[in-house]
């Protein structure tokens, strides 16, 4: 077995993620977890747009939308008034998956551990981070398995270990902010109700309390509300609590039945300062916690994983300089701050009690989604942030000084994500651009014109052929809204990252440029 270059300590789906990337990559690396198997509840279950996209590179995603829940539409009801929202139409053309899955985090990792066996690599179970120190060169861990201690020493640590993370506290990191003192219940049972229909999202709200009820795979439901004040105090809360005074919280007729899991928490509001000291790297709960709201837990903690593996494979394959890692930090904290800055402030509104909040749910908030359906700006801001596919990371230092060329405001920058746009390829069929942007590659998408000529620039990128694919797009009747799109008129590039984001533009077939960028980063 080769050295590990890197200890991933987690195997919840932000470290499995990891690993998955490494793998493919050809990274060796050890991936551990001190419990002894993986989840067996449901835990986890929206993945949005974004990571769908990712899961479609990876070459797992049909698995996901044959064992998920596809949501078509969310209803809020408040008292009397009920709004609906149509979420295909929320994300239509801006995503090939315009919707939210529900897929319980359970066979998330199910199918992270089939992806990594097919690659004859294993989570080491029942395994833990003892302590670790680091210097210029490498990081020294000592880890335990049945009672025996073993010191690995490797490039680089991934902490995916969750809120208590023993990475985090080895760095000294505060995972800083507040625990809401409202207790959450989580329950996933089976519903009845005259007014649910399958494939809706419902979000509830009541004077005493919001429930949000969220279809999975076979008619079971995931329910999530705040613990009843008459039981809160009980040193155990069970369902048969949550169940008698449930009727008390809904304005229509609903009952709950047959639980299959019942989880009683705190939610908290956290993040840290610094995603890494040295080589030691955070991602997931370990970097940042937040409300339930939205969806976006899991989420963020796989494009944490996403993020940071493709550069960590270029820096130790030697591919490209260090200083990539740095990056890392730079596009992931903004995100999450601001992520746990606003799902507090939802999350704080939706479950005060004072009268503004009452006002909000059922006067406000009602004519909000009214204008979210009614206007194709407001559908289009709602489903890129909800979703994720609205993330950028323009201020990142891989974004700067990286356009040549007068550009339109509409076209996608440095940083950006790369759209879902879809045109007629040379065998005539449909094709995703995306779909030319591999896990292990950069990948240069050349714009040719009619009369021009893209040899040196296909000759120059030879020099990178080991990290860099290059795809000729020629500009014809197909393809000519694919060039209006990326606002090349004749001829230019767009070189995107592995990650699926914009590194550098071109409104020319400039060699000099690229290559100006190149050096700065790449090897």
């Amino acid at each position: 077995m080769k050295k590990p270059e890197v200890l991933i300590v987690g195997a919840g789906p932000t470290g499995l993620m990891m690993a998955c990337q490494l793998a493919l990559f050809g990274i060796p690396f050890r991936i551990i977890e001190k419990n002894g198997h993986p989840v067996k509840e449901s835990r986890a279950l929206g993945i949005q747009a974004r990571t769908l996209e990712i899961f479609r590179q990876m070459g797992i995603v049909d698995r996901f939308l044959q064992q998920g829940q596809i949501t078509n539409g969310l209803t809020y009801i408040a008292g009397k008034i009920q709004r609906h929202i149509p979420l295909s139409e929320l994300g239509r053309g801006l995503s090939e998956f315009p919707f939210l899955l529900m897929h319980e985090q359970s066979k998330t990792e199910k199918v992270f551990n089939d992806f990594l066996q097919k690659q004859n690599k294993y989570v080491e179970w029942s395994t833990e981070l003892v302590s670790f120190t680091q210097d210029d060169n490498e990081v020294t861990a000592v880890i335990k398995h049945d009672g025996k201690e073993e010191t690995v020493n490797v490039d680089y640590l991934f902490g995916a270990d969750g809120a208590r993370s023993v990475v985090r506290h080895g760095l000294g990191i505060e995972l800083a902010g507040a625990t809401y003192h409202q207790l959450l219940y989580v329950l996933d049972c089976d519903v009845s109700s005259p007014l649910f229909k399958d494939k809706e999202v419902y979000l509830t709200f009541s004077p005493n309390a919001f429930t949000a009820f969220f279809p999975l795979a076979h008619n079971i439901w995931r329910v999530i509300g705040v613990v009843p004040e008459g039981v809160a105090n009980k040193e155990q809360v069970t369902f048969e609590d949550i169940k008698k005074h449930f009727s008390e919280n809904i304005s229509f007729p609903v009952t709950i039945m047959n639980p299959n899991w019942l989880s009683i928490y705190h939610s908290h509001h956290r993040c840290v300062k610094e995603f890494n000291i040295g080589r030691c790297f955070l991602g997931g709960d370990a970097a940042h916690v937040h409300s339930p709201v939205g969806a976006q837990g899991m989420n963020t903690g796989l494009q944490d994983a996403y993020n940071l593996a493709w550069k960590l494979a270029f820096v130790l394959k030697k591919k490209a300089d260090p200083a990539l890692l740095d990056t890392y930090n730079e596009e992931r904290l903004p995100f999450a701050k601001r992520l746990v800055e606003t799902t507090d402030r939802l999350f704080s509104l939706v479950v005060s009690k004072n009268i503004f909040k009452s006002i909000f749910t059922k006067h406000i908030a009602p004519l909000i989604m009214q204008n979210v359906v009614k206007y194709n700006f407001s559908r289009r801001f709602m489903f890129s942030t909800i979703s994720q596919i609205g993330i950028s990371y323009v201020h990142s230092a891989l974004s700067q000084n990286a356009s040549f060329g007068d550009f339109p405001k509409s076209v996608p920058r440095p940083g950006d994500r790369l759209p879902y746009c879809t045109f007629s390829n040379t065998n005539n069929n449909t094709a995703n651009v995306q779909e030319y942007v591999t896990s292990t590659m950069m990948e240069l998408l050349i714009f040719e014109g009619d009369t021009s000529s893209s040899d040196s620039l296909l000759s120059f990128c030879e020099k990178y052929k080991d990290r860099m694919h290059t795809t000729l797009i020629k500009k014809n009747q197909n393809t000519k809204e694919l060039f209006k799109r990326f606002g090349i008129i004749e001829n230019g590039y767009f070189l995107v990252r592995p990650d699926m984001y914009i590194a550098y533009r071109s409104k020319s077939l400039d060699v000099k440029q690229l290559q100006v960028y190149l050096e700065r980063f790449f090897k």
